[in-house]
């Protein structure tokens, strides 16, 4: 870190959580966001281009109804439904029809309302009050939905024309749940990460086959979940880590269900990991564990191209007997929110280089530590 710091308290509680790719950032009950970790790009959004090792308000006075941590970049919704964005521009993942970065929040172009916005690696996706998905950022692997591969600094529709009610955005793809409860992907599919049965990339949405009917979903870097209403899981993409949650090798290009026979509430999948919420409350993470990002000890070693790795291949519990109201995956990171008697505790582990896990150092921790500064809970 640059200097020792030491912000004003969080105002109150914390209401929703989200680990990006080296920073994370949480929304409290009053509609403040705060983030913390990497800020070289503005990501924080607090005015500084600063590292935090602890949670920062972001400037402006906006009351946000939710927020969304990516690569270099944060975005949020207003209570009314406007988009703001922050941070890293290169491609125009901003929105605001410029490519120049920011530290405090702008408006993202076009007037939009709405209702999702998803932060990805270097662009960003939302649906509007009319379900329609709007994306803006960089395009060169289809993952902007809008029939071509060029980088936009303000929103284009996603083509299809079909009603979507969610939507997660990862590197270089995303996928979205259709009103008929369907899921959709566009973008890379070199490791079967659309779900579409092939591994030909696409610049407009195509089903994911099978027709489940899936009620959450989630994109990582080369993988993909749906979770249905009976709370199974379903994962598809690369499975070279064991980010699928099955103890099968290699990639898959249609969903493959999660063993364990675990009943989940949630699902967020991360760069090469995935972590999932059960219905009594427990976090369960998977995948690769390089800093600890699954919360509890690798039970294996992964080998790829890229070389070994710690990692575990089937859900398995994090430490510590907290109980989760959900989690969010992020690169080698992981966050959550946790009951306290007092409101919700948001809780990192994993990767701490850069303060991402906002507890004030900059160690890594393989279990879950409290995030510095929070108002209520116990």
């Amino acid at each position: 870190m640059n200097e020792p710091f030491d912000p004003p308290a969080v105002d109150s509680p914390f209401r929703a959580i989200a680990a990006g790719v080296l920073h994370s950032c949480a929304l409290t009950v009053t509609g403040h966001v705060y983030c913390w970790g990497w800020n070289r790009d503005g990501e924080l959004g607090d005015g500084s281009r600063t590292d935090r090792d602890l949670p920062v308000q972001v400037t402006g006075g906006i009351a946000f109804a939710s927020a969304s941590a990516g690569g270099g970049h944060t975005c949020a919704v207003a209570t009314a439904g406007e988009p703001f964005c922050w941070g890293f521009n290169h491609n125009g993942q901003l929105g605001d029809s410029t490519f120049s970065g920011r530290s405090t929040p702008v408006a993202v172009t076009g007037a939009l309302t709405l209702t999702t916005l998803e932060a990805g690696g270097a662009f960003t996706c939302g649906i509007a009050s009319d379900s329609a998905a709007w994306c803006w950022g960089w395009g060169a692997d289809g993952q902007l939905g809008n029939g071509t591969r060029t980088d936009r600094r303000a929103p284009e529709a996603v083509l299809g024309g079909t009603e979507l009610t969610a939507l997660s955005a990862g590197v270089s793809h995303a996928c979205a749940i259709a009103a008929d409860s369907t899921a959709w992907c566009w973008g890379s599919n070199d490791l079967g990460q659309l779900g579409d049965g092939t591994t030909t990339d696409t610049t407009r949405p195509m089903p994911v086959t099978g027709a489940r009917k899936f009620i959450a979903v989630s994109v990582g870097y080369s993988h993909s979940c749906g979770l249905e209403s009976a709370g199974d899981l379903y994962c598809w993409g690369d499975n070279s880590l064991g980010q699928l949650g099955d103890t099968l090798v290699g990639q898959a290009s249609a969903p493959r269900l999660v063993k364990g026979g675990l009943t989940f509430l949630s699902v967020s999948a991360g760069a090469a990991h995935t972590c999932g919420v059960t219905a009594g409350g427990s976090a369960y993470c998977w995948g690769s564990d390089a800093s600890g990002q699954l919360g509890s000890p690798a039970v294996s070693v992964c080998t790829t191209s890229a070389g070994s790795q710690p990692c575990t291949r089937v859900p398995t519990l994090v430490t510590g007997g907290l109980s989760f109201q959900s989690v969010s995956a992020g690169t080698q990171h992981s966050c959550g929110l946790a009951s306290g008697a007092g409101g919700p505790i948001a809780y990192c582990w994993g990767l701490n280089d850069l303060g991402q896990l906002g507890d004030g150092t900059t160690r890594n921790s393989g279990s879950p530590v409290r995030v510095g500064k929070q108002a209520g809970g116990t």
